[in-house]
Order: structure tokens, then C-alpha cells, then sequence
């Protein structure tokens, strides 16, 4: 869906959800082979 503008700002959607669909193929035609997580997804806790 296109974006909606006025006086340079974005007007959100009344629809739910963030206004994009994910493509199932692309995601499952490259899938995350990696071993480790984005850092705020950690496995154990930084220490404060």
C-alpha cells in the first residue's frame, strides 16, 4: 500500500498491522544460517 503524505508527514494507516506483507518464497529461499543473534536478542544478559 502507498504511503500517505500531508504537510510532510507520514499519515498512518487505519488498517492493522505495519502496511507490508512478507514474501513467504523469498523468505524460505534465503533463510538465516547464521549462529548468532541481533544484540538485542542476546542469549544471556550484558551486564548492567
Amino acid at each position: 500500500k502507498k504511503i500517505e503524505w500531508q504537510d510532510g508527514n507520514v499519515i498512518p494507516s487505519k488498517e492493522p498491522g505495519l502496511g507490508v506483507e512478507l514474501d513467504e518464497a523469498v523468505c524460505e529461499a534465503h533463510p538465516w544460517t547464521g549462529t548468532d543473534l541481533h544484540l538485542q536478542m542476546m542469549q544471556t544478559p550484558l551486564a548492567p
